[in-house]
């Protein structure tokens, strides 16, 4: 039987239980609504608006590609993440810093008061100078402290001071000024990195977008397109480094060839003219084409190790930093080419891996090892020929000392005029050998591609992009009602409090009598609305509550009714009232007698005026007679509280009391006693010893479950006849009755107010 009993209490939450908790709550829900949606638009409303500029580039997936210098191009191919952290890397933000002279602030300017900063520096952590117009394109500057700085005009550089302050377009009228703030350099860079968004669109497609806001639609777009620039720039640069390099080789050389070449092109010339030797013999122009092939092979065997030197040390820096690097392959080394495919292929197969799985994966690392291996083998061929480039120039440099040494046997006319020949014939043909090779470096350096194609450049945005006056509202909507929903759920959790008929009755294990609904002031007085209004749903109410009264213990008298509550505030004096009326409405007569001696409010209730009452009966100043008043309704007698006594519990426990209540059971068929709350003082468990039927009224949401069951425990102690429970605003859509006391657990007081504390709304 327990086991059913508990089956029987275990309830299903259902969505009705939900929707009870929301009404008990809606003031929490309504409230916190109308307090977010106040916020969001207010925010929107106050909120500078700023504008957003977008721009979208395309990463082409580059593996690989030869270009015309041989081993002079060496291109690296760039994932879409890889090229999202260039993009944002401080030095482009230095670059976009540098070029629109962000940290070049203007405000505070006076109305109509304008110019155009062509340059400006200061010395300081943070210079502040305040402008002033003196006449037509002059100013005047002074310090933040009011110091001057200096005079100038307009177009006209102006240093003083510390300060170097060039104006253009000077616009506005005499006595005019505005402020000029040169903000730290590093954190303005860092500022507007963080303020720069670059992300891919969507996944795979090597579309990035690149986003900045600003309250200046022109700004935020000279940002995003400034930026772009840079970052191609900077990818431009970093494909043609070697070809670069290569270029700066082959211009150094030619002007020390140049210049050698054209001395001694006139020195040959002078010996002609002055010697008569104009004509060598066969030998000799032999022996001096024979050295001129050896000074070219050796030039460009010089170059070749350069060449090689370039690749080697950016291979070298692209292993430090772990970046992916793609060698070009020289026509005439199939080798290198041939682990150039190799190496591209194992790139193909790493992106592919990455696709499905992550760098710690046992196949990503299996491919990683043999890339490793692979970047170790080309490191390995260009070491070797930059060792065979040496060896190579070695062995010419001494072909050449040997053909050197034969020209020095001819005569002395044809050696000086061989001498100055091959000088000439060697310079000649080294600088048209530079002269090839240095079109050939700047046609590879113009030829590379940067792998990074602008699809959409930013345009100045028309709308704001924030805030956005419908969005903020939904979303204050949404989160609002979330928030509110939220906070009513909390607080239900968090409430003990017995919200519910049922819960009542499993609580304490009495029945309950009747189900008391909210009576608003509309209906009249809370006290007469049996009397004033007896068609009401509330009166009915109370006439269920009389019909139940009667069947509830039928072999019991039901004469004398003790009307009591747990706390304060519950509604006790109303029922007793309304209890009472509805007692009359049978041609019963009734005695209510107010038992509340120390915040009486029955007489208040009733329309009486204050006056003696029980204290003065129970202390033998009145008679019995005196102490009944007639009221308003038929058949209802009131018995005041009277003047508050310093010993109430000891009155009402006294024989006086007692023959009071019994005597007036021969005059009145019903008699309805107000009592105090049970927690609050010891009054109505000494009352319930004179009564015939106890009520407990509860509200709902108001008595803790704990406080409740205290209430039946010590009733019970005291041998209570306990009726059942009168529960009142069941569905809380009320906070109260209107009827406030001065009542409060463990604080009792004579006050006929009290006040409602500001956290009442969670109740």
């Amino acid at each position: 039987m327990n086991q059913q009993l508990s089956m029987q209490q275990t309830e299903e939450t259902t969505l009705q239980d939900y929707v009870h908790v929301i009404m008990r709550r809606k003031k929490i829900l309504l409230i916190t609504f109308f307090f977010v949606l106040a916020v969001g638009v207010l925010y929107t409303l106050l909120v500078p608006p700023s504008y957003e500029a977008t721009a979208t580039l395309f990463v082409k997936d580059d593996k690989g590609k030869v270009g015309q210098m041989g081993d002079l191009l060496l291109n690296q191919p760039a994932a879409v993440d890889s090229e999202l952290e260039i993009l944002k890397s401080r030095s482009n933000a230095e670059k976009v810093v540098s070029t629109l002279h962000l940290n070049w602030k203007i405000d505070k300017a006076s109305k109509g008061a304008s110019c155009k900063l062509i340059e400006f520096s200061a010395a300081g952590k943070e210079p502040v100078f305040h402008v002033e117009l003196t006449g037509d394109n002059s100013y005047s500057v002074k310090d933040e402290d009011g110091n001057p700085v200096g005079t100038g005009r307009c177009g006209v550089l102006l240093r003083g001071k510390g300060v170097s302050l060039l104006l253009n377009d000077l616009k506005g009228k005499k006595g005019d000024s505005f402020r000029l703030t040169l903000l730290p350099f590093n954190k303005t860079v860092k500022e507007l990195a963080k303020r720069i968004r670059a992300t891919e669109v969507g996944k795979k497609t090597n579309l990035i977008a690149i986003t900045y806001r600003n309250r200046d639609p022109q700004v935020a777009t000279n940002v995003v397109n400034t930026l772009v620039q840079a970052y191609l720039e900077q990818g431009v640069a970093l494909k043609s480094e070697e070809a670069t390099r290569t270029v700066g080789f082959v211009e150094d050389q030619l002007k020390g060839v140049k210049t050698e070449l054209d001395r001694v092109e006139q020195q040959l010339q002078a010996y002609k003219s002055s010697s008569g030797v104009i004509q060598l013999d066969t030998e000799a122009l032999n022996l001096i084409q024979t050295l001129s092939d050896a000074e070219k092979q050796r030039a460009e065997m010089v170059l070749r190790r350069k060449q090689t030197g370039f690749a080697l040390d950016s291979l070298k820096r692209a292993r430090a930093t772990g970046s992916v690097y793609a060698p070009s392959v020289a026509d005439d080394d199939p080798v290198l080419a041939s682990m150039v495919t190799k190496l591209s292929d194992l790139e193909v197969e790493k992106k592919g891996l990455l696709s499905q799985s992550t760098e710690n994966h046992p196949g990503v690392k299996a491919v990683q090892a043999q890339i490793d291996e692979q970047l170790k083998n080309i490191q390995s061929t260009y070491e070797t020929s930059l060792k065979n480039a040496v060896k190579q120039e070695d062995s010419l440099t001494r072909q050449i000392q040997h053909y050197d040494g034969k020209l020095k046997t001819l005569p002395v006319a044809e050696r000086d005029l061989a001498r100055l020949a091959r000088v000439s014939k060697v310079n000649s043909d080294i600088y048209t050998f530079l002269l090839q090779k240095h079109e050939e470096a700047k046609i590879a350096k113009a030829s590379t591609i940067n792998n990074i194609s602008i699809v959409d450049p930013a345009i100045v945005p028309d709308e704001p992009a924030f805030p956005k006056m419908r969005v903020n509202l939904a979303l204050a909507v949404v989160i609002g009602l979330m928030l509110g929903l939220g906070l009513c759920f909390i607080r239900e959790f968090f409430d003990n409090t017995l919200k519910e008929p049922e819960e009542a009755e499993r609580a304490l294990s009495l029945p309950l009598l009747a189900l008391i609904p909210f009576i608003s002031k509309k209906e009249g007085e809370q006290a007469l609305i049996s009397h004033r209004a007896p068609k009401s749903v509330a009166s009915e109410a109370f006439k269920e509550l009389r019909t139940a009264l009667r069947f509830c213990s039928l072999k019991k008298q039901k004469q004398v009714l003790l009307i009591t509550s747990s706390l304060a505030g519950e509604g006790k004096s109303t029922v007793a009232c309304n209890l009472a009326i509805t007692l009359t409405q049978t041609g019963a007569r009734v005695l209510l007698v107010d038992c509340d001696l120390r915040c009486s409010s029955l007489h208040l209730k009733l329309g009486c005026t204050p006056g003696a009452g029980l204290t003065e009966l129970m202390a033998g100043d009145i008679g019995q007679e005196a102490a009944l008043h007639a009221t308003q309704v038929a058949g209802l007698d009131l018995v005041k509280s009277g003047t508050v006594p310093p010993n109430p519990a000891e009155i009402l426990g006294s024989e006086a009391m007692a023959r009071f209540v019994e005597d007036m059971r021969g005059v009145y068929d019903f008699i309805v006693i107000d009592a105090p709350p049970v927690l609050a003082v010891t009054d109505a468990p000494v009352l319930t010893a004179i009564s015939d039927l106890v009520l407990i009224v509860m509200e709902a949401g108001r008595v803790p479950a704990k406080a409740a069951k205290r209430t039946k425990e010590t009733l019970v102690a005291a041998a209570a006849p306990l009726a059942g429970i009168v529960f009142s605003d069941s569905k809380a859509l009320a906070v109260s009755y209107g009827y406030e006391y001065g009542y409060s657990l463990g604080v009792y007081n004579d006050s006929r107010q009290q006040r409602r504390p500001w956290w009442k709304f969670w109740a």
